[in-house]
Parts: structure tokens; sequence; C-alpha cells
């Protein structure tokens, strides 16, 4: 029974049931594109970010650093959002209805924020009307309509940094990952073959003999699943960075709280980077198949590698009472995680709202497609 389950599981790459996982679509085009010209991106506004840190700031701080770089390389992802919001494919959810909804949440999310915490001076929403003067937190009173005005900016922000960020992750991974997953089973020992191992956690004892996928049938409707496991995953995420902002006292005692929040919402917005590789794996059910009885499944080997629960609870507690024994404001502390968590929600909703919509039939058939084309050559080889 073993063996006549694992020589069927050998053979899903060639018949596997996806709905035109082998035309050309405009995410090849999109795809071409973010290739041809994200080296120089990354080249050009890290010396920006670097010019920023050292000529704007007054006190230079690894805060001021993380500070520079986020608002630098997030105004990029801004500008590169755009072209990869024209090229990208058609939506599932089409506009006419994703936009209403949007503009519903930001309404209700500004009104929520407005009779939660008023005009107080060092809250979340003088913290949001910053946004209003487009990243210039010179504010000097705060009212419902710089809140309203700040909300609606900081969400077109996260928006199109999501169409930018997500473009890149998807480019990359779709021309690469079918040849990692293959690297498990390829001979010798080379250093991609070194790398996969490492990265999906195979055990030293396995030898890989084949390795499969058998993609989930989703073309043509919204993944609601995917969308809540995302969702939810970059929420956990994003407090456990979080946590080492908030409760580090050296950030504690060289940034102030906007700084701080505004550092948080930027980085928070490329916490897909960390997530987006282990849940396309997951959709895939892409397994390593060896002489076990039971095949070893990648993406909860990635996920073990990556995310070690104990290693975060372990540092989360010590960085706590650190902050404790140094006399650190605790109240801060607190409403920090309250004002992060509202943003951290919003933005992990939208971000995936983003991906399952526009990007992810697209990334999933894409890599399908270069999977079973190269699993096809090995087999004719060999």
């Amino acid at each position: 029974m073993m063996d006549r389950n694992r020589s069927g599981a050998r053979d899903i790459a060639a018949r596997i049931p996806v709905i035109g996982w082998d035309r050309q679509t405009k995410q090849d085009k999109l795809d071409a594109f973010i290739l041809k010209v994200f080296p120089g991106f990354v080249v050009v506004f890290g010396v920006i970010a670097i010019l920023v840190f050292l000529f704007y700031w007054d006190g230079l701080t690894v805060g001021h650093l993380l500070y520079s770089l986020g608002a630098v390389y997030a105004g990029g992802f801004v500008l590169l959002g755009i072209p990869a919001f024209i090229l990208s494919e058609s939506d599932v959810v089409k506009v006419r209805y994703s936009v209403p909804f949007i503009i519903v949440a930001w309404l209700a999310i500004s009104s929520v924020l407005w009779f939660v915490f008023g005009d107080g001076e060092d809250t979340v929403n003088h913290f949001v009307s910053g946004f209003s003067n487009f990243l210039n937190w010179s504010v000097h009173s705060v009212t419902f309509w710089t809140v309203l005005l700040g909300m609606l900016v900081l969400i077109l922000i996260v928006l199109f940094a999501s169409y930018g960020i997500l473009s890149v992750i998807v480019a990359y991974f779709r021309k690469d990952y079918h040849r990692i997953m293959l690297s498990l089973i390829k001979p010798g020992d080379s250093r991609l073959k070194r790398s996969a191992t490492k990265l999906f956690a195979v055990p030293s004892i396995i030898d890989v003999t084949d390795v499969t996928i058998e993609p989930e049938s989703d073309d043509g409707h919204f993944n609601i699943g995917l969308f809540k496991s995302l969702s939810c995953n970059t929420v956990v995420a994003g407090l456990i960075v979080a946590s080492y902002l908030f409760l580090n006292p050296v950030f504690l005692d060289t940034i102030s709280f906007t700084e701080m929040m505004v550092t948080l919402i930027l980085i928070s917005l490329f916490l897909n980077v960390l997530i987006i590789p282990i849940s396309i794996l997951k959709s895939l059910k892409a397994e390593a198949w060896s002489a076990a009885p039971r095949p070893f499944v990648l993406w909860k080997g990635m996920k073990s590698r990556m995310f070690q629960g104990y290693v975060f609870v372990f540092l989360m507690l010590t960085l706590l009472w650190i902050c404790l024994y140094s006399g650190q404001d605790m109240v801060r502390v607190v409403l920090s995680y309250i004002g992060y968590i509202v943003f951290i929600i919003m933005m992990s909703a939208l971000t995936s709202f983003v991906y399952v919509n526009t990007f992810y039939v697209g990334f999933k058939n894409g890599i399908v497609r270069n999977f079973t084309a190269e699993y096809g050559e090995r087999k004719k080889r060999s």
C-alpha cells in the first residue's frame, strides 16, 4: 500500500488539476519588469536611505537608521506599486465591490480612533494625523479631519506599497522556487541542495528521492481560508517584531512614541516576505518523498526553521524583564501595543486581500508551470 501511494504521488506533476497554469499571463510581463528594474531599485533607494540617515537626523541611532530605511523603501515600493497595479492580473473580487468596502473600513476605523483616543497629544491619533502632512509630523492640533485624512493617506501607502512588495516576492519566487524544491532530488551535494535542505529543515537522515506538488484547485474564486491564515500569521509576526521595539530600553530611550510607531508600521509592510513563501508551499501541497512511510511536508519544515516559537517567547520575556528593571514607562509600552494592534490588523487584512485577490492565482500557477516543465525534463533524461 505504501509503495502504491508513493508511486501515485510521483505521477501527480503530470496531471496537475489547475486551470490555465500553462498559459502566458500578464503576471509574466509584470515579473519581467520587476526582475529588470528591482536590482537598480535596491541600490538607488539604499543610497537615498543612507543619505537621509546621515544628514536628516541630529542623533545617529539604530532607531533612526531603521526609520530612514523603512521610510525611504516604503516610498520606493509605493512608486513601484503603481506599475505593479497596472500590470497585475485581473482581480477575483472586482474593483466595484472592493473599493466601497475599503471606503467603509476607512471611515469606520477613523471614527473609532477619534471616539476612543480623541485629540490626545501622545496617542495613536497624533501619529495618524501626521500622515495628513504626508510624513511630516509637525501637527499642531489633532482633529477628526486630520485623523480622517491621515488614515486615508496611510491606507493608500499600505495599498500601493503592498502591490510593489508582493510583485517582487512573486516575481523572484515564481522564477526560482521550483528549482529550489527540485534541488532536493538532484544527485550530488550542490550548494543549492544544501541551502534547500536547510531552508525546508529536511532532516539529515532523510534521503529525498522525489518531490511532488498537488496544488489547490481554487482558481476563479476568493480563497477565504488563505486570506484568514495570512492575516493571522502577519499579525503574530508583527507582534513579535513589536515586542522587540516596545520592550527594548535602547529604542525607548532614543526615539519618541511617534517615531517608534512609524518605524514599526514601515517595517510591518515587509512582513509578507517571511509569510508568503511558506504559505504558497502549503497551497501547493509540496512534499518530499523518501524511504519513510510518510512524505516530509515542506511548508511545515520551512515554518519550523523560520519561526521557532520558544526563541521568540524567551526573547520577549527577557526584554520585558530588562524593561521593568530599567524603570521604563510601562503605560507607554501598553499604549504602544494597543495602537499597533489596531494598525497591524488593518495592514494585514489589506495586504492579505491584495495578495489573495490579485497575485495568488498567477503566483501558484507560475510555479506549477515551471515545476511541471522541469520535472518532465528530468523524467525524460532519467
